[in-house]
């Protein structure tokens, strides 16, 4: 009996332990070990989850922050139900957290504002891209580079709008640069003595040497295509007269599409020779376009549906439309005819400035920008899958990947 009853307890035992190790497996599972606790912090309290409806599976990639604060840097990388996996916090504002998988090499990428560097423009936080891998170990910091007219010593900052990664030693970069131009034509009044703009200047860097670079004067029929920073008559302030907000290869020609905010416009460039592919949009569109196709400052210009369909954040205008959309266009880029066109109006308040969308399936996944929200909705029915709102923090981009 005592035999019997030693074996009985031994058992219950062996169970309890098992018990034990299993709730401690599902809990390792549901939460992904932080591979170093001094640099992960997985708790949060700077937005709400609400609106949780079988969001789609994926990581969001947020970096939320508080503008004019330097201390509010962070990036998180969250669960589909929102519910932080791992963050880093930065030393000063950060924007434009993106994964990418390169050769099966996992790397992040995001810009730290660098408070040193003079802010010539609003609109942008100049700073410093850092490149690391998965566990947030730091492969490389980006800044720009001296090459031809562009002197670090004018501007050493990148702006934080857009990052491409290509390798650990390839990548293209942007830059609000700060010149005075004379090319500005008669018609616009400009100072005689010259007018400060910011330039949109783009780099590709290949192991440190700049292979290819684009500046916006050296066109000089953008300035008068500009809808905003375009008081050339100012002798004293910089004019942020394209605002170059995002930018992405088309794989299919290996060409750039730009997003110039302050001109309502897209533009496809000669990533060899730098010149002008096409516009969409704006005041010269190469395709007509109806007033219900007409976007307003907009963000984010990509590809989707295997390259077939572009894709935008429209965030609309104060004084025109102060509501934001998401826009897709599929065009016939050699007749400069739009073939098919959607848009859907976003369920949420008007977002005046930034944004982002991926187009995931019947989903939208959208950054709010301005507006403090995160959202993710089938555009078929409206119905929101998933919504982080925040009370003051903005998101400038949000990614699922």
């Amino acid at each position: 009996m005592n035999t019997l009853r030693s074996k009985l307890i031994l058992a219950l035992a062996a169970v309890i332990v098992f018990s034990a190790s299993c709730r401690k497996t599902s809990s390792t599972t549901t939460n992904t070990t932080v591979v170093n606790p001094s640099i992960y912090d997985t708790v949060q309290t700077r937005f709400a989850v609400s609106a949780l409806n079988n969001p789609t599976l994926g990581e969001i990639f947020v970096s939320p922050y508080l503008p004019g604060d330097s201390s509010s840097g962070v990036v998180m990388v969250l669960n589909q139900n929102g519910h932080v996996i791992k963050q880093l916090k930065t030393s000063g504002e950060t924007l434009n957290f993106q994964k990418w998988v390169i050769n099966g090499k996992v790397r992040y990428t995001f810009e730290v504002q660098d408070p040193s560097i003079p802010m010539y423009t609003g609109g942008t936080i100049p700073g410093y891209e850092v490149i690391t891998d998965s566990n947030f170990n730091v492969i490389k910091k980006v800044s720009l580079y001296n090459n031809g007219s562009i002197s670090t010593s004018t501007m050493k900052g990148v702006d934080g709008h857009d990052f491409i990664l290509l390798d650990d030693n390839h990548y293209i970069l942007e830059s609000f640069y700060p010149k005075t131009v004379t090319n500005i034509p008669d018609s616009l009044a400009p100072v005689v003595s010259g007018v400060n703009v910011i330039a949109p200047v783009i780099q590709e860097v290949v192991n440190d040497v700049v292979v290819w670079q684009w500046d916006g004067t050296n066109y000089p029929e953008f300035y008068a295509t500009s809808v905003e920073g375009n008081t050339f008559g100012d002798s004293v302030n910089y004019q942020d007269y394209m605002h170059l907000n995002a930018m992405f290869i088309d794989p299919r020609d290996n060409n750039l599409l730009l997003s110039f905010r302050n001109l309502d416009q897209v533009v496809k460039i000669n990533r060899t020779t730098g010149n002008i592919i096409w516009r969409l949009g704006g005041k010269n569109s190469d395709f007509p376009i109806n007033s219900d196709q007409f976007f307003l400052r907009q963000h984010n210009i990509t590809l989707t549906d295997d390259n077939a369909t572009f894709l935008l954040f429209d965030d609309g205008q104060t004084s025109i439309r102060p509501s934001s959309r998401i826009l897709e266009f599929n065009l016939d880029e050699s007749a400069k005819t739009i073939l098919a066109f959607r848009s859907f109006d976003i369920p949420e308040p008007f977002c005046a400035y930034m944004g982002s969308v991926q187009k995931r399936g019947n989903t939208y996944f959208i950054g709010g920008g301005w507006a403090n929200y995160v959202l993710e909705v089938n555009y078929l029915t409206g119905e929101k899958l998933m919504e982080l709102k925040a009370p003051v923090d903005k998101f400038y981009r949000a990614y699922k990947y």
